[in-house]
């Protein structure tokens, strides 16, 4: 299986762009030419040797990309990438990273940590992180999730909805009137998590809000 596409390393002789078997799909469907297709792929775990260095890639089974997601794990030096999953020292990114299965996230941690590592990338900014992010980010994610649940589920819809169908001059914008509802469990849910977060992860003012509306959708919705 040869590469397609026409970027920088397009031509590059020997080149092995080794990735999921859903991946390569997904890019041959694409065809970027940016994005050049994968010539080499697995389902569910691969072994790589590069010298005297042994790289394990595990299907982690999209708790991101619908796609998949991988762990990439050197054992001996122990080191473990999972991309999309935290940044050290902050909140995840946006919509918990933008992952498109919530449920799945929040297992990933767990999955993480049984991992025997020292050093771990989980995300996008410079830092290195280390086993304590992982289990500060779950700790983190876990509470939105809860916190979410719980004011959704103490949140009276009628109440609310009668109060903005009052402002509004009636009960015929229905979709208003439920958005209503959403944006409260949103902001009362985003500023108790704010009070905790404060101080411990950085950015949670910029997410906070993006992170408690992934939960809500899951809470009302999936779990």
């Amino acid at each position: 299986m040869s590469t397609r596409g026409s970027g920088v390393f397009a031509d590059a002789p020997g080149l092995k762009i080794v990735a999921l078997e859903s991946v390569h799909d997904f890019l041959d469907e694409k065809q970027d030419p940016n994005r050049l297709v994968p010539n080499l792929t697995f389902e569910k775990r691969k072994t790589i040797r590069m010298g005297s260095k042994r790289i394990e890639l595990i299907n982690a089974r999209g708790y991101h990309s619908d796609e998949g997601d991988l762990f990439i794990y050197l054992p001996d030096d122990r080191f473990l990438m999972a991309i999309d999953t935290l940044a050290p020292g902050y909140v995840p990114f946006m919509d918990f990273d933008l992952s498109s299965n919530f449920h799945r996230y929040l297992k990933v941690f767990d999955e993480i940590l049984e991992y025997d590592f020292d050093v771990f990338v989980g995300g996008h900014l410079t830092h290195l992180g280390g086993r304590r992010d992982v289990e500060l980010t779950k700790e983190y994610a876990l509470d939105v999730y809860r916190t979410t649940k719980r004011v959704h589920s103490e949140t009276d819809l009628m109440k609310v909805m009668a109060r903005t169908a009052e402002a509004a001059g009636g009960w015929d914008n229905k979709y208003l009137l439920f958005r209503a509802f959403l944006d409260e469990v949103i902001e009362t849910s985003a500023r108790e998590i704010e009070r905790r977060w404060a101080g411990r992860l950085a950015n949670v003012d910029v997410f906070v809000e993006s992170h408690v509306r992934t939960a809500l959708i899951y809470v009302r919705w999936d779990d």
